[in-house]
């Protein structure tokens, strides 16, 4: 059977997880040289020529977010020029995916905008991991395959065979997420109702079902500035919870908020690596998403070439 290996590049985002997914296909380099101008300008130049091939782009959308998106969509253009049949694009964290409703009357849809900016570019199909909503998925019109992370979840607490009471919800809109987890398991699911009247502020109204002497895992997909989930954590061990374990797809840690969650009454906190993060701490550990990626990268493959 011939192997034929797929022509990846990558962005300037996240360098150290893109360069352990290449390795895994024994890929040498980055076929892209990305530099910039003073001004903070992209200059993008291709090292190999990649006429009318099928290109797996990828691309972590974090911060800085904006000259991540440029560097994106500046080469998806170069792709488009040189005639590339097919660009599948991996994006591990997609920005603006909590904006994905009107907050008032006046207010954009950005996570629409930024859809619509990668429909006209005629993407072939476009990988993410724990999109923030469903909304998120309604604005696409190109493929969009959102994978997820509870089967890394599962593997890592059976591995390090954690002590788990219950599931919990850290707000109504991850209720369908932690379900999936609590069904996995076979464990309760706990609820925390709470509002955000305002932006980095939240109001705790009750918690739905019994905590009391538990051990219990929070899931989520983003962390920001980690003000909500330690709200919630002080809320749950006032309420006499025993052992809290904090799941992140993505960890933003805006403005070192880290220093906050570390310093929390949070008992360990596991994050995924689709934001590139290199703070190392005996509460944080972190698990790969790469495999869930090399998976849909190998099912493309097999599709594109039938193999």
């Amino acid at each position: 059977m011939k192997i034929i290996k797929p022509n990846i590049i990558f962005g300037d985002s996240n360098l150290n997880f893109f360069k352990s997914l290449l390795k895994i296909f024994n890929i040498k380099m980055n076929f892209i040289k990305i530099e910039k101008f003073k001004d903070c300008e992209y200059k993008i130049q291709f090292l190999k020529k990649f006429n009318r091939k099928n290109i797996f782009l990828l691309q972590s959308l974090s911060f800085p977010i904006h000259d991540n998106l440029i560097n994106l969509f500046l080469i998806i253009n170069s792709l488009k020029r040189i005639c590339v049949e097919k660009i599948f694009l991996i994006i591990p964290y997609f920005c603006y995916s909590r904006q994905d409703k009107l907050f008032n009357e006046n207010s954009p849809i950005s996570i629409k905008l930024i859809s619509n900016i990668l429909d006209f570019f005629n993407i072939q199909k476009i990988i993410t991991i724990d999109s923030h909503s469903n909304n998120f998925e309604s604005y696409f019109n190109t493929s969009l395959k959102v994978l997820k992370s509870t089967s890394l979840i599962v593997n890592d607490i059976v591995k390090n065979n954690l002590k788990i009471d219950i599931i919990i919800s850290p707000d109504i809109g991850g209720v369908l997420r932690a379900k999936n987890l609590a069904n996995y398991l076979n464990l309760e699911l706990v609820i925390i109702d709470k509002r955000r009247p305002i932006s980095n502020y939240i109001k705790i109204f009750c918690v739905i079902g019994n905590v009391i002497f538990k051990n219990c895992i929070i899931i989520d997909d983003i962390v920001d500035t980690g003000n909500s989930i330690i709200e919630v954590t002080n809320f749950l061990f006032f309420h006499k919870i025993k052992n809290v374990i904090v799941y992140i797809t993505h960890p933003v840690f805006s403005q070192n908020s880290f220093i906050k969650i570390i310093n929390s009454k949070i008992n360990k906190i596991i994050i995924t690596d689709t934001i590139n993060f290199n703070i190392f701490d005996n509460k944080i550990r972190i698990i790969t998403t790469k495999y869930l990626f090399i998976e849909e990268i190998k099912k493309i493959m097999l599709e594109e070439y039938e193999i």
